[in-house]
């Protein structure tokens, strides 16, 4: 607990100072972060998947991820993320022809095995790379101010948003799941979460989006707030709940060791790799054109 303690009180004023001064201190953080992510992905694989090239993967993310700062709207990210990852799938799939030995022969268990491995080796920079790219979109989002000529930049409040909803998911799912949680809600995949405590989170999610949406003034009709905080409250445990069947494909306990306290990055992560780009979607697409 202590040294759970002491990551937090490093890791936040760093996460916080970067998502205020945003590039390239920002860029540079998720960059890292990119990295480490796709390192802990491609080492948590099945048994009968065989070594896969974390420098390729690496690259693909890095190119997703300045992809996103260097885009400037939602159409030119989806575009260059497109590009990009039309090279990098080419890029895989000769990679995959030339040099990739499962660790199995070609019987049936050894055609799965080349299966799930092109699998990892294709889906793992757009689960890294494409979501965690969203956090450099939500950080330059702008809304039109009045009168319309003026624009506003909100990117600060509205990533903050979606650190802390997600945050309040995870908080408010283990709060109530550990006082009141009987009903088990996947006991194959991870046993100790339970209905209670999802619909804990869930509760938590919108009283706090409810309240951000107050604290930072993000301009927003009260309904379309606790809209978004329900989509949080959803796609955040769909997120945790994949990492954690992730992790049992690859019988580990935890994507790593990188977090002293925390286990791995992805561990971390992997309800923000699903809520980054629910909230900016939702902020783009719907409520703020």
């Amino acid at each position: 607990m202590l040294q759970r303690s002491l990551t937090a009180l490093v890791g936040i004023p760093v996460l916080v100072g970067a998502i205020w001064f945003g590039a390239p201190w920002l860029t540079a953080l998720v960059l890292l972060a990119g990295v480490a992510a796709i390192w802990e992905f491609y080492r948590m694989t099945p048994p009968n998947v065989g070594p896969l090239p974390f420098v390729l993967g690496a690259a693909w993310v890095l190119a997703l991820l300045s992809g996103a700062q260097a885009a400037s709207g939602r159409d030119n990210f989806l575009i260059i993320s497109g590009g990009i990852t039309a090279a990098g799938s080419f890029a895989a799939f000769l990679w995959f022809i030339a040099f990739y030995r499962s660790p199995r022969s070609l019987d049936a268990a050894g055609v799965r095995g080349y299966a799930t491995g092109f699998s990892y080796l294709i889906l793992g920079p757009m689960y890294v790379g494409f979501l965690l790219s969203h956090a450099l979109m939500l950080r330059e989002i702008t809304v039109s101010g009045l009168p319309e000529d003026v624009v506003v930049n909100l990117g600060i409040e509205w990533l903050l948003f979606a650190l802390l909803t997600t945050f309040a998911v995870d908080t408010g799912a283990y709060l109530v799941g550990s006082a009141v949680g009987k009903r088990s809600m996947a006991p194959s995949i991870s046993p100790n979460k339970t209905w209670e405590g999802s619909v804990g989170g869930f509760v938590s999610a919108v009283v706090v989006a409810l309240v951000l949406g107050l604290v930072f003034d993000l301009d927003i009709a009260t309904w379309q707030l606790a809209v978004i905080g329900s989509v949080v409250g959803v796609v955040a445990q769909c997120g945790d709940m994949l990492e954690s069947k992730l992790k049992r494909i690859a019988d580990v306990k935890d994507a790593g060791s990188i977090i002293p306290g925390h286990g791995g990055l992805l561990d971390r992560l992997d309800s923000l790799l699903f809520t980054l780009p629910a909230v900016y979607y939702s902020i783009v697409t719907v409520f703020v054109p």
